[in-house]
C-alpha cells in the first residue's frame, strides 16, 4: 500500500533491504578498484625505483649538463706582477684508426720534434687489450711555435690521423726568475715543488657544473636550472717577493759563481720586521716550463733545504748573550794572545789577523776566534753551559723557521746535555752547528728590528676565485729575545764590522750597513774519515741596512769558491753590497751615509773567517752541493774574448764573454743592459758596430755552451733603470 510523504507531495514507496548476493557483489566492486589502484601504485613505484630506459631517454634528450670551467689561480709578486698563469698550450695527437702509414708518420715527425723513432712507432700501433688499435695517443704535448711550424701538413699521412688539442699548460713569463721559490706542477696541473705544492690546495681548480632543462636546439634554459655545482678552489696567490729585488739578487748570484768559479750560491732578502721575503734565489736555477729538461738536484730548493756550518757568522749569538747579562760591554779589553792560544788546554786555536789586547768591538770587528771563545766562556763561568745553549735556541737555531717552505731543513745543533768537551770552544766559532739560510736570516732580522725573533714567510694572502681574501699571513705574537738597548750595541757592533773590519768590501756609501762574515770548512762525512776537506769551504755574508733604521737583512751564501781568497767578506761581500744598494734604492729608503773618510774601495782585503782550528769530530747529516757542470774549460774559454775592430763611438761586440767582463766593458761606455741566461754572451742586440748614443738598452742572450745558438732573441720592452749598477728587469 502507498503512503504519502509528511508534506504530501507524493507517494513514498518502502525501502527494501539489500540480498547476501548484492552485498557480495559490492564488496568485489571494491575490492577490484583497490586492486587497481594498488597496481597502478605499485607500478609508479616501480618506475621510480627501476625506470625504462626509454623513458630516461627521452627525459635526457631534454636535460643537458654544462661544466663551469675555472683555471689553476695565478702566483703574482707582492706588486701584483705575473708568475705564473695558465694557458692554451697546442699538442699534438695521433688518431690510429685514420693513420694510413703509421710507420713513415712516426719516422718523420722523430726528425722534426726530436723524438725517438722506435718509441713513437710502438706508441702509435700498440693495440689496447681486446686487440683494438688505440683510439688516441699523445704525440708531444705543449708544443713550441718552432715545432708546431715543423710538423707542417696534418693530414699527410691520412685525414684526421694527425690532429692538434690546445689544453691547458702552465706557464711561467719569466723563466728561470724565482724558480725555486715558484716551484712547478705536473701534467694534470698538480703541485709538485715550491709555492706551487705548498699552496696547491688554493691554487688548484676543481671545475663546477650546471644541469638544467633544454630546448630542441640542445640550448640550455638557465631558468630551468635542475642543478648547479659550483667550482672551487683557483684562488690566486699574493707572494711576498718583489720582482726587480729578486732579478737583482739572482744576477748578482750568476756574477759571482762566474767570477769566483763556484759551485752554488744562494741569497735571500727579507724584511726584518716582518719577515716578509723579498728576495730568495739558489743558483744554478732551471725553468720551470721545462723542468724535466733539468737534473733533480738543480730543482731543490737549497736555500731552505742546504744545512752548512755559518762559521764566524754565528759570533753574534755569544756577543749578544754576554751583553745582554752584562758580562761585557764594547769597551771591555779581551786579550786575543798575539792570534795564538791553547784553549782550556784543548785545542790550538789561531787567528788570521793576530792581535794582542783590544776592545771587544775591535775584537768582533776583526773576528777573532780566540777572543769570541774567551766571552762565550764568561757566560758558562757565570750561568754554566745551559744558558749558552738557551741562547743558541732563542736565536731560533735547531727548528724550522716558517709555514711556507716545503722540505725545509731544521738544521743540525746538539743540545748541551750532548755537548763534546771541545763544544765551549767550537760553537763559538760557528762549528758543531749546521744552519740554513732563513735562521741565519732571521737571527740577524732580530738584531735589526730591536730584538724580536720573527718569522721569515713569502705568501702575503690568497684571494679566491669570488675576489674573497681566503688567507692572510698572520705573524704570531712579539718574541722578544733581547733588550731593545742590546740590540742597538749589536747593530753598531756590526756596522764596525763593516766600517773598519772583515766586511769592508761589503760597504756602501750611501746606506751605513752592518753584518758579519763567515768561512767554514766542509764537513767530511764519517764514510770518508770524517774531520773536514782542507779545499771545500762555504763562505758567507749576512747582515742588514740602513744601521739607523734598517729596511732590510740580507744573507748570501757561496759554495766552494776556486778563488786563491775564498774568505766570506771577499767572496760574498761584494754581492751584498750590490743586492742591498739597489734594493734600498728602489725601495726609496732614504740615505744613511757613511761619514766622510770612513769609506774606501777595498781590493785585496781578506777577512779572519776561516776556521783554522784543528779538526773537531765531523758533524752528521752535513750536506754538499756538488758540481752540476765542468767549471774549468769554462773559465780558459771566458779569457777568449771574440772583439772585433769597431771604430770609435761604436758598439763593440760581446759574443763570448762573461757577465762580469760584460759589465766593466759597458760601464766603461756607459751602456745599460739587460741579461737572459747564464754563462757566455751568445747573441746581442744591437749589433757590434751601432752608434753607441743609439743604444738605450743592450740586450744580450747568454748560454752555458760559449758557442751555443740562443732559442730565441732577446725580447725587447720597457725597462726601469734602479740604478748606477744598470740593473734592468725587463717587461717581458
Amino acid at each position: 500500500m502507498a503512503h504519502r510523504d509528511r508534506n504530501g507531495d507524493g507517494p513514498r514507496h518502502a525501502e527494501l533491504p539489500l540480498t547476501q548476493s548484492q552485498r557480495w557483489r559490492i564488496r568485489l566492486v571494491l575490492w577490484g578498484m583497490l586492486a587497481g589502484l594498488l597496481i597502478v601504485a605499485l607500478h609508479l613505484v616501480r618506475l621510480q625505483l627501476f625506470p625504462d630506459h626509454r623513458f630516461l631517454d627521452a627525459e635526457g634528450f631534454h636535460v643537458g649538463e654544462a661544466p663551469i670551467p675555472l683555471q689553476r689561480g695565478r702566483i703574482y709578486d707582492r706588486e701584483g706582477r705575473i708568475f705564473a698563469r695558465e694557458r692554451q698550450a697546442p699538442s699534438l695527437f695521433a688518431y690510429p684508426p685514420f693513420l694510413e702509414r703509421p710507420h713513415e708518420a712516426a719516422q718523420s715527425l722523430a726528425v722534426r720534434l726530436g723524438l725517438d723513432e722506435n718509441d713513437l712507432i710502438d706508441r702509435i700501433t700498440r693495440r689496447a687489450s681486446g686487440g683494438k688499435m688505440m683510439q688516441e695517443v699523445a704525440i708531444k704535448r705543449s708544443l713550441t711555435p718552432g715545432e708546431l711550424e715543423s710538423i707542417g701538413n696534418l693530414n699527410a699521412w691520412g685525414e684526421g690521423g694527425l690532429r692538434i688539442k690546445y689544453e691547458p699548460a702552465r706557464h711561467y713569463p719569466e723563466g728561470q726568475l724565482a724558480a725555486h721559490v715558484l716551484g712547478f706542477v705536473d701534467r694534470d696541473q698538480n703541485g709538485l715543488e715550491g709555492i706551487e705544492a705548498k699552496y696547491d690546495t688554493y691554487l688548484k681548480a676543481i671545475p663546477g657544473k650546471q644541469t638544467s632543462r633544454v630546448d630542441g636546439k640542445r640550448s640550455m634554459l638557465m631558468p630551468l636550472t635542475l642543478e648547479y655545482v659550483a667550482p672551487e678552489g683557483g684562488a690566486d696567490i699574493f707572494l711576498t717577493i718583489d720582482k726587480p729585488i729578486q732579478h737583482i739578487l739572482e744576477q748578482q748570484l750568476d756574477f759571482v759563481i762566474e767570477d769566483k768559479l763556484a759551485t752554488s750560491a744562494m741569497g735571500i732578502v727579507m724584511d726584518p720586521t716582518t719577515g716578509a721575503i723579498l728576495a730568495m734565489a739558489t743558483r744554478p736555477a732551471f725553468d720551470p716550463n721545462a723542468p724535466g729538461d733539468y737534473p733533480a738536484q738543480s730543482r731543490v730548493n737549497a736555500a731552505i733545504s742546504f744545512v752548512f756550518e755559518p762559521g764566524s757568522a754565528f759570533k753574534i749569538v755569544p756577543l749578544t748573550a754576554a751583553i745582554e747579562h752584562g758580562l761585557v760591554t764594547p769597551a771591555d779589553m779581551i786579550d786575543c794572545e798575539g792570534g795564538a792560544w791553547n784553549a782550556f788546554g784543548l785545542r790550538r786555536i789561531r787567528d788570521v789577523h793576530k792581535m794582542g789586547t783590544v776592545t771587544l768591538a775591535e775584537m768582533f770587528a776583526q773576528s777573532s776566534n780566540i777572543g769570541t771563545i774567551k766571552v762565550a766562556h764568561r757566560i758558562v763561568e757565570a750561568h754554566k753551559a745551559e744558558m749558552l745553549d738557551a741562547w743558541i735556541r732563542k736565536f731560533g737555531f735547531g727548528v724550522k723557521t716558517g709555514r711556507d717552505f716545503r722540505h725545509e731543513s731544521a738544521g743540525f745543533y746538539h743540545p748541551d746535555g750532548r755537548w763534546t768537551k771541545y763544544s765551549e770552544i767550537s760553537l763559538p766559532m760557528g762549528q758543531e752547528i749546521a744552519v740554513t739560510m732563513p735562521q741565519l736570516a732571521r737571527a740577524f732580522a732580530a738584531i735589526a728590528n730591536g730584538g724580536y725573533l720573527v718569522e721569515p714567510h713569502l705568501v702575503d694572502h690568497v684571494v679566491d676565485h669570488d675576489g674573497q681574501i681566503a688567507y692572510q699571513f698572520e705573524p704570531g705574537g712579539p718574541d722578544r729575545i733581547m733588550s731593545a738597548q742590546t740590540a742597538m750595541t749589536m747593530r753598531d757592533l756590526c756596522y764596525g764590522v763593516v766600517e773598519h773590519g772583515t766586511g769592508k768590501r761589503a760597504a756602501i756609501p750611501e746606506y751605513r750597513v752592518g753584518g758579519k762574515t763567515g768561512t767554514a770548512q766542509v764537513a767530511r762525512p764519517k764514510s770518508e774519515g770524517g774531520g773536514y776537506y782542507p779545499d771545500r769551504h762555504t763562505a758567507v755574508f749576512a747582515g742588514f741596512g740602513p744601521v739607523a733604521d734598517p729596511r732590510l737583512v740580507a744573507v748570501i751564501v757561496v759554495c766552494n769558491p776556486k778563488s786563491d781568497i775564498y774568505y766570506g767578506g771577499f767572496v760574498c761581500g761584494p754581492v751584498f753590497k750590490e743586492v742591498v744598494r739597489e734594493s734600498l734604492i728602489r725601495l726609496e729608503c732614504p740615505e744613511d751615509p757613511m761619514p766622510p773618510g770612513t769609506y774606501t774601495e777595498t781590493k785585496e782585503e781578506n777577512d779572519a773567517d776561516v776556521l783554522v782550528a784543528q779538526a773537531a769530530p765531523a758533524i752528521p747529516g752535513m750536506l754538499d752541493i756538488n758540481p752540476l757542470q765542468d767549471i774549468g774549460e769554462g773559465a780558459e774559454l771566458a779569457s777568449a774574448n771574440t772583439d772585433q775592430p769597431i771604430g770609435p763611438g761604436q758598439l763593440p761586440s760581446l759574443i763570448g764573454l762573461t757577465k762580469r767582463q760584460v759589465k766593466d766593458k759597458l760601464a766603461v761606455l756607459g751602456v745599460e743592459w739587460d741579461a737572459q741566461g747564464s754563462g757566455w754572451v751568445v747573441s746581442q742586440d744591437p749589433a757590434a758596430g751601432t752608434a753607441i748614443q743609439e743604444v738605450p738598452l743592450c740586450r744580450l742572450v747568454f748560454s752555458n755552451t760559449r758557442n751555443a745558438t740562443p732559442a730565441e732573441p732577446a725580447k725587447s720592452g720597457p725597462a726601469s733603470k734602479l740604478s748606477a749598477l744598470d740593473t734592468k728587469t725587463a717587461a717581458r
